[in-house]
C-alpha cells in the first residue's frame, strides 16, 4: 500500500468550520455572528514536538467555537519542519496541554489567527453602521453579503482589504493615509479626465454620494 501524500494528509477537510473553505466563502453577515475561538496569549505554548501516532479523536483534527486554541506564532518552529517531519513518519504534534493532528488542526490555527483582524473589523463596522441614525437601505445588505475576502473596489489598485474601511472609525493613522491617498488619486484622476473630454464636467461621484447644502447668501446689506 501506498503511503499518502502529505498535503491529502495535512489538509483539513472543506466542510470543516475555520477550515480555508470556510473562510473563503464566510459572507460579512455571517462573520459577525460567528462564535470564535479564543486565541492564547504569544508565549503560552511550552513545548511543541513530533509524534509517530496518528491521532484518532475528533478533538485532535477539529476546532470548535469557543474553544481556546494556541496562537499561530507559537507553533512557527514546528511548522516551518513539518513536511520533513512527515516525510520521517511523523503524524501528529504533542502540544503542551493537548494532542493535536500534525497539520489537519495547524492550519486551522493558523486560518483563525490570521481571519482574526478581519472578523473583529467586520463586527465594529456592521455595529457601527447599524446605529446610524440615517437608513442605509439597500447598501447595507449588499455589504453584509459581501465575502470577508472582499477587497476595496473602485480604485485603480485593488489589493486593499474591505475590512480595513474600520480605520476611519478610529485613530489608525496608517491604513487612513493610504485609504486616503487612494481616494484623492481616484478623486483627481477622475476629475482630470472629466475636464479633458468635456468643458461642462460633472460633479465627481464622491459629491453625488455626499452633497451639501450650501447656504443662502442674505440679500440685505449693512448700512
Amino acid at each position: 500500500m501506498s503511503l499518502p501524500r502529505f498535503q491529502d494528509y495535512a489538509s483539513p477537510p472543506p466542510h470543516l468550520t475555520f477550515s480555508t473553505n470556510h473562510f473563503g466563502s464566510l459572507t460579512i453577515a455571517s462573520a459577525t455572528e460567528l462564535s470564535y475561538p479564543t486565541i492564547a496569549l504569544i508565549g503560552s505554548v511550552v513545548s511543541a514536538t513530533f509524534s509517530d501516532e496518528i491521532p484518532g479523536s475528533g478533538s485532535a483534527t477539529v476546532i470548535t467555537p469557543n474553544e481556546v486554541i494556541p496562537t499561530y506564532s507559537d507553533l512557527t518552529n514546528i511548522t516551518a519542519s513539518i513536511e520533513d517531519a512527515f516525510l520521517n513518519g511523523m503524524r501528529s504534534v504533542i502540544v503542551k496541554f493537548r494532542y493535536i493532528g500534525l497539520k489537519i488542526c495547524l492550519e486551522l490555527i493558523w486560518n483563525c489567527s490570521n481571519f482574526l483582524p478581519a472578523i473583529e473589523a467586520y463586527q465594529h463596522l456592521l455595529t457601527h453602521l447599524q446605529s446610524l441614525t440615517f437608513n442605509l437601505g439597500p447598501a447595507l445588505k449588499t455589504l453584509e453579503d459581501l465575502l470577508i475576502t472582499s477587497k476595496i473596489q473602485g480604485f485603480f489598485v485593488s489589493d486593499f482589504e474591505l475590512y480595513k474601511l474600520k480605520c476611519l472609525l478610529g485613530e489608525s493613522w496608517l491604513e487612513e493615509d493610504v485609504f486616503n491617498a487612494l481616494l484623492e488619486f481616484s478623486y483627481f484622476y477622475k476629475a482630470y479626465h472629466t475636464l479633458t473630454t468635456s468643458p461642462k464636467p460633472p460633479l465627481p461621484d464622491l459629491m453625488q454620494l455626499w452633497p451639501m447644502e450650501v447656504p443662502q447668501q442674505s440679500t440685505h446689506q449693512k448700512l
